[in-house]
């Protein structure tokens, strides 16, 4: 088990044991239900412009430092 994990976090960086606070969960999971809005609106019938979309589609799942560095 100790060698799967290891080989995890080597070749595809998963397998962490991520030890968060309860403040740290709350945020995480409202990230993921503010992406999941996202999404769902994405896949649904709302009117999206091309380049929003693209915009969405392209930094939803990036670090914020990422992101304004693409802005600037």
């Amino acid at each position: 088990m100790k060698k799967l994990r290891e080989v995890m976090i080597k070749y595809r960086n998963i397998g962490y044991d991520w030890q968060f606070s309860h403040e740290q969960k709350k945020l995480l999971n409202q990230y993921y239900n503010a992406s999941k809005i996202l999404v769902d609106c994405l896949n649904s019938d709302c009117y999206v412009s091309r380049e929003v979309r693209q915009q969405i589609e392209d930094t939803l799942l990036l670090p914020i430092a990422e992101i304004k560095q693409r802005q600037q």
